[in-house]
């Protein structure tokens, strides 16, 4: 991936510039290949003031993912609000609580498509190492076990494991999906001319498909 120049320009706060440079810096260079004074430079501030707000690199890194988790767990929050409104007191329809868990990600790279290859690319990098791991346990892992007990409750007849098998696959599919013209993602082989929106239906469709094959 080209080391472009970061698309959001430095002004705000002193910490949130650091948080932005950093964000772009790892999804290009990742964890390791990012270094301090670099992200310094970026951000506009001394090197020090990296470490006054952020103890290690690595505490820094998960800040930054830190803040995405929570505009996309937020978002989905909101949605299966709607849905229990909407529905309430029966459950909602499966692939609606399923568009609910994968709609943000495609939220994300409609509204602030900088923002989302950058959250994209960093957390693809650091696949299987410990920040990655703790990543999920703290941001996907809460998603997972919430939206798990709302989708039992549309499909009681369905192993719970099963439906977190569901939920993992949505996940994935959504980081992918919603990448089709990003060839550091996917091959060849998948759509790279469909509008988001018709993916994302796509998506929701075989994801329903498989739920309901749980029960």
């Amino acid at each position: 991936m080209k080391a472009d120049s970061n698309p959001e320009p430095q002004v705000g706060a002193p910490r949130d510039r650091i948080l932005r440079a950093a964000e772009h810096l790892f999804a290009v260079k990742g964890l390791h290949g990012a270094g301090l004074r670099e992200i310094a430079r970026e951000a506009d501030v001394n090197v020090n003031l990296i470490t006054y707000y952020f103890r290690t690199k690595e505490e820094l890194y998960l800040q930054v993912y830190q803040v995405r988790s929570l505009q996309i767990n937020g978002l989905r929050e909101k949605l299966l609000e709607q849905l229990d409104l909407k529905y309430s007191p029966a459950s909602p329809p499966v692939a609606e609580i399923l568009r609910a868990f994968v709609h943000p990600f495609f939220d994300l790279k409609a509204k602030s498509p900088d923002v989302w290859t950058n959250v994209v690319h960093s957390y693809m990098r650091e696949i299987g190492t410990d920040v990655w791991r703790t990543i999920n346990e703290s941001s996907l892992q809460p998603a997972v076990r919430r939206f798990t007990t709302v989708l039992h409750r549309s499909l009681p007849s369905a192993q719970r494991s099963d439906i977190v098998f569901i939920l993992g696959m949505a996940a994935y599919s959504s980081l992918i999906g919603a990448a089709p013209s990003d060839p550091a993602l996917i091959d060849d082989g998948l759509p790279r001319n469909l509008p988001l929106a018709e993916i994302e239906d796509k998506l929701v469709l075989a994801l329903t498909a498989a739920a309901h094959a749980l029960s």
